[in-house]
């Protein structure tokens, strides 16, 4: 026996929401559409998406029309405002799950669009179908399960895929090796360019990236955006039609995320800067307004918080504008962590602190290495079809795993193949010089050779950073201190000349934030061998062997 009846149900990718209307009133004979939107949020218990008797409401769980934040009462009742072409949505408690759709979409929203996406543009791709007026009632079910304060997530920037065959390498290079959630992760977080212009490439997306079997909260990246939009209002119509809203919250241990949209799109042809909007920095403050302030606040964006290019200068197309707005409505937290995407050149680790105005404890924003590296059409394929996609720093393309102990956070980049010890590449800067041609045919040549003068021994730690540390031990002398320098990869550099101008070319190498380099002293021939040991601010640990031989070659 139902709660209320007549019911139907709505169903939108997957969610079950009852939709419940007073008796005897039919859908097409709703008076206008009310203002307020209501209903309960409950523990489904029997997972059918249905608001049945004996079944009971959860108290305090949170729901939004995206600017106000109501809390439910003691019978998971709420009540809000909720205006025509908004999405009402409710922030995942710590201690319950939310429902999943077949491709493990999170289902914690209602679509309240009367007559569907607008036609202020010649849409290219789909955008959202009319919902009808508002119902009468919308429950959200939640599911039992808490999450233990020690977990593990995954982290996914720009995917950003363009074609079929891109897809492809994506599901070879990356999904392969997580298939079945070796890791033991308790969901996935994709930090924007979802696809690459090519909105069509969801559905897809979205099978491929559930065969590793976790839910995937996901938010908007710049390639993700409707670009025939008038303005930033109609800027993700079609990704709100498949992902729902495109900022929210979820909570899970001691962890509150805050996944947000700052592609601050202009308008058709006007371009994006990163920006957060008035309404969302609103809604920010509201979400956060009892959240306690000993949690960990992870913020989740496309366009990075805060990064640097070269010379470590500020380039206004790869940060927020607004950002320091932002760090007045996380002031009062003790622990916090970003991360994002967009910046194909660089992985970068900036430490915010008193020097941005920050005032509690120093903090990372993190711009992570892509799952799509320096693009899918970028460097030689290997013997599955899959490009080479380093990215412009030497950086191989992979995603992270984040291991979350209460209020802190560990995050471990993967490069693609799965290889989490897999972390240093070693090389000689400039290389021994040999007669034998065929020693130049791979960017890091045999390493047998005559010594040329002020030879370094360069190592890529990937992801690293300046806070991290590398030591070398060559010759079983003991370990000795190697030099932080941000330049070039010379990996980099070689790949770039070697494939420019070809089909397989990579972009111009860009300053790395992950070098460490030692200058060699002048070495008897013989074999020669260097040990490097790196341990990144984390306590992540990598360890690698580097022989080469000097030669009498003249």
């Amino acid at each position: 026996m139902k709660r209320q009846l007549p019911h139907f149900k709505i169903i939108r990718y997957g969610l079950v929401l009852a939709i419940c209307l007073s008796a005897g009133t039919g859908f097409t004979e709703l008076a206008a559409q009310p203002s307020i939107a209501k209903g309960t949020v409950y523990v489904d218990a029997n997972e059918n998406g249905v608001f049945d008797t004996g079944e009971t409401g959860i108290e305090g769980v949170k729901v939004s029309n995206g600017v106000d934040v109501v809390k439910t009462n003691a019978e998971g009742q709420y009540e809000i405002e909720l205006p025509a072409e908004s999405i009402l949505f409710i922030s995942k408690p710590a201690n319950y799950r939310v429902p999943l759709n077949e491709v493990q979409l999170p289902q914690f929203y209602y679509r309240h669009y009367p007559k569907g996406t607008p036609a202020v543009a010649d849409w290219k791709w789909s955008v959202i179908e009319p919902t009808g007026n508002l119902p009468e009632v919308i429950n959200f079910p939640l599911l039992e399960g808490s999450v233990p304060d020690h977990f593990k997530a995954m982290g996914f920037a720009d995917p950003q895929t363009t074609t079929d065959e891109e897809l492809d390498m994506m599901r070879k290079d990356i999904i392969d090796a997580l298939f079945g959630n070796p890791y033991g992760a308790e969901f996935g977080m994709v930090a924007g360019d979802v696809v690459n212009d090519n909105l069509e490439l969801y559905e897809r997306h979205n099978r491929l990236m559930s065969q590793i079997g976790v839910p995937m909260w996901n938010v908007p990246g710049n390639h993700d955006i409707n670009r025939e939009s008038p303005n930033y209002e109609y800027s993700t119509q079609t990704y709100r039609s498949v992902f729902g809203p495109d900022y929210y919250s979820f909570e899970y241990g001691q962890v509150h995320f805050l996944a947000l949209n700052n592609i601050g799109f202009k308008g058709r042809g006007k371009g994006y800067e990163g920006h957060i909007d008035a309404d969302q920095m609103e809604w920010i403050k509201n979400d956060l307004q009892d959240v306690a302030t000993d949690k960990l606040i992870m913020v989740i964006t496309h366009i990075p918080l805060l990064t640097y290019s070269d010379n470590r200068t500020f380039q206004k197309a790869t940060n927020t504008d607004n950002f320091k707005e932002l760090l007045g409505l996380l002031g009062r937290f003790q622990y916090v962590y970003t991360i994002a995407g967009h910046d194909t050149s660089n992985s970068w680790k900036v430490e915010i602190n008193h020097t941005h105005g920050w005032k509690g404890y120093p903090f990372i924003a993190h711009t992570l290495a892509e799952v799509r590296g320096s693009g899918w059409d970028s460097g030689p394929r290997d013997e599955r079809g899959v490009r080479q996609a380093t990215m412009e720093d030497g950086n191989p393309n992979g995603y992270y795993i984040f291991y979350f102990e209460g209020n802190k956070v560990k995050p471990q980049f993967i490069p693609a193949g799965g290889d989490p010890t897999d972390r240093l590449r070693i090389m000689l800067d400039p290389q021994l010089s040999h007669s034998d041609s065929l020693s130049q045919t791979h960017p890091l040549g045999f390493d047998r050779g005559t010594q040329p003068d002020n030879m370094l021994l360069v190592v890529n730690f990937f992801d690293g950073g300046e806070r991290d540390k590398v030591t070398v031990s060559l010759d079983d002398q003991p370990p000795l201190p190697m030099t932080y320098a941000e330049r070039t990869d010379p990996f980099s550099e070689h790949q770039y000349q070697k494939y420019k101008d070809t089909d397989d070319a990579f972009p111009a190498p860009a300053i790395s934030s992950h070098i460490w380099q030692y200058p060699l002293p002048k070495l008897a021939p013989g074999i020669h061998v260097a040990v490097v040991k790196a341990v990144d601010e984390f306590g992540f640990e990598d360890e690698e062997a580097f022989t080469f031989e000097i030669t009498n070659d003249k």
